[in-house]
């Protein structure tokens, strides 16, 4: 009995030894995620060079919004339509390298982004036809527009997901963003005429599962900031 009582302990002791080292994948967090994508391809060295590039970019401080504070949002947010995406590391990796470069001078961020997307995953043996479908995924968050391919309308939703959040958690957004170009005139015209196009569109969100979680709040968000601008 007493060694039944031992070997009980010690299950039960593992198990939540298990539990607390996450052996759920869903709970881990960007960095986790991305790293053992790459160290499956490669090793974990290359995975915690990869990492420390990307922390440095998206961590810049002229990086008020687009930082890795946008990237835990975005991964909750494909964490959450996980069971319909058929191409889970491709986007969770282009995830990460979306915005790595940004605010370039000749407005080729998402171009700049890929290039170096590819470049690193190449370098690190990812699958051929990954590479090329994360180049489409970053290339596609430039226009948002919609797709006949079910995974990329996924991504831009949890991309854009953003606007449909609370007001109070949008009006962040707005401000940090604002942060990031400059809140001059120009501006603020030419934001009013991009959040204007998008209520004059009949869908924000392309796939009916933001649609149902997001698009409501977000044409109130919009049209409250929309509001404010001259």
């Amino acid at each position: 009995m007493k060694r039944l009582c031992i070997f009980i302990i010690m299950m039960m002791a593992f198990f939540h030894q298990s539990q607390a080292a996450g052996a759920n994948p869903e709970a881990a967090s960007v960095k986790e995620a991305f790293q053992a994508i790459i160290t499956k391809y490669s090793n974990k060295a290359t995975a915690e060079q990869l990492w420390r590039e990307v922390d440095s970019n998206y961590t810049g401080a002229d990086r008020h919004y687009h930082n890795l504070k946008h990237l835990d949002n975005f991964y909750s947010q494909l964490l959450k339509c996980k069971a319909e995406i058929s191409g889970w590391e491709t986007l969770v990796v282009a995830m990460v390298y979306h915005d790595v470069i940004y605010h370039t001078p000749d407005h080729r961020d998402e171009e700049r982004s890929a290039e170096l997307a590819v470049k690193r995953l190449q370098e690190c043996n990812f699958p051929a036809n990954a590479i090329k479908k994360c180049e489409a995924l970053i290339l596609a968050t430039k226009s948002h527009a919609w797709s006949s391919d079910n995974d990329t309308n996924l991504f831009n939703d949890a991309d854009m997901s953003i606007v449909g959040l609370s007001p109070a958690i949008y009006d962040e957004y707005v401000k940090n963003v604002g942060l990031e170009y400059g809140v001059t005139p120009q501006f603020q015209q030419g934001r009013k005429k991009v959040l204007q196009y998008f209520l004059s569109m009949d869908r924000i969100f392309k796939t009916n599962f933001f649609y149902k979680l997001y698009e409501k709040q977000a044409r109130e968000n919009i049209a409250r900031e929309i509001s404010t601008l001259p």
